[in-house]
């Protein structure tokens, strides 16, 4: 007997990514106790996150080929560079029309923290089905954005402002591993490419074993408006991020999401600057829940560009390697029938 649960799956925009991320959140929210049993399950389901992205920036590096080593870092400059200009927009139009409190329950620090950060779990399992190697290998650089580096070097506050070099080498080890590997052992590099929509379907929902429903009510109408705000700059960054690219992509929308961690980031950057500790409270719960809402929107509003730009004729037809030296990020089975 063959259901075809993959091929349905499939089927769904982002579907490896969306169904596993829901079920685990409507568990999480209702029967947590079984993602708390520990041993294996709990290490696998609940804790894995951040395993499964080392594990899939590894297969990524594996598509990597070594003379394309030039793109991944343009892109992933381009990236970083339009999430700090958007951040410093943000900081700039927000701080002079509404000052620290914001609006509509949305402090400025929230404002910032969720513009200035990106889900790259989410990202690089996108880059999967709508991208490429050097998509995937973009987070190399991408990844600097990721905790309260760029949020406090935009808010301009002292104290903690150093680059994370540790964060960009926990993200470069792995895809240079894999880098090195692919390129050397052409039976690992299809290895990798067949496993890849297991990581995917890990990893996600991995991410959504940590989100609950409960978020959502916690934060109310101003942590869903600020997921939407976040869900709407993805659309300007999808056009925005094209403008730099000769092969265009959809994966630009990718940046219209908040990272998970954000709701770290208020606490921390309250360390440095005690005047914004009153909006740390409020903040987290906003951010958490903009998290929650982007992880949804993202892949649809990816899935809808890149359906665009194919009939317009503007994304090539991935091509399956098997003489020649680039290799797509996924296989046959993670992409599904169209």
């Amino acid at each position: 007997m063959n259901i075809n649960i993959l091929e349905k799956m499939n089927k769904v925009p982002g579907g490896l990514i969306i169904i596993p991320l829901l079920a685990a959140i409507l568990i999480n929210s209702f029967i947590p106790q079984v993602l708390n049993i520990g041993g294996p399950t709990t290490a696998l389901f609940k804790v894995g996150s951040s395993a499964m992205m080392g594990i899939f920036l590894l297969i990524c590096g594996t598509s990597i080929n070594i003379r394309q080593a030039g793109l991944p870092l343009y892109k992933g400059a381009v990236l970083l560079c339009l999430k700090c200009i958007s951040g410093a927009l943000a900081v700039w139009l927000a701080g002079a029309l509404f000052g620290p409190t914001g609006f509509l329950g949305i402090s400025t620090l929230a404002l910032i923290a969720c513009l200035t950060s990106s889900n790259s779990s989410l990202y690089i399992a996108l880059c999967s089905t709508y991208g490429d190697s050097s998509d995937a290998g973009a987070i190399s650089v991408f990844c600097v954005k990721d905790g309260p580096f760029v949020t406090m070097m935009v808010l301009g506050v002292s104290g903690l402002a150093n680059i994370p070099f540790a964060a960009l080498l926990s993200m470069l080890i792995p895809l240079l591993i894999g880098m090195l590997w692919g390129n050397l052992d052409e039976h690992f590099k299809k290895l990798c490419t067949a496993a890849q929509p297991l990581i995917i379907i890990i990893m996600s929902f991995a991410i959504g074993a940590n989100s609950s429903i409960k978020t959502v009510f916690t934060a109310g109408l101003s942590g869903i408006l600020l997921g939407i705000i976040s869900a709407v700059t993805g659309i300007l960054f999808y056009f925005i991020y094209n403008l730099f690219l000769k092969q265009k992509t959809a994966l630009g929308a990718a940046l219209g999401t908040t990272a998970a961690s954000s709701a770290l980031t208020p606490a921390m950057v309250a360390q440095a600057d005690p005047a914004l500790a009153v909006y740390v409270d409020a903040a987290t719960a906003q951010l958490a829940t903009a998290s929650i809402i982007t992880m949804i929107t993202a892949p649809i509003l990816v899935a809808w560009f890149d359906k665009r730009l194919k009939k317009r004729g503007l994304v090539r037809s991935p091509v399956e390697d098997k003489a020649e030296e680039n290799f797509s990020l996924s296989s046959p089975t993670a992409k599904g029938k169209k």
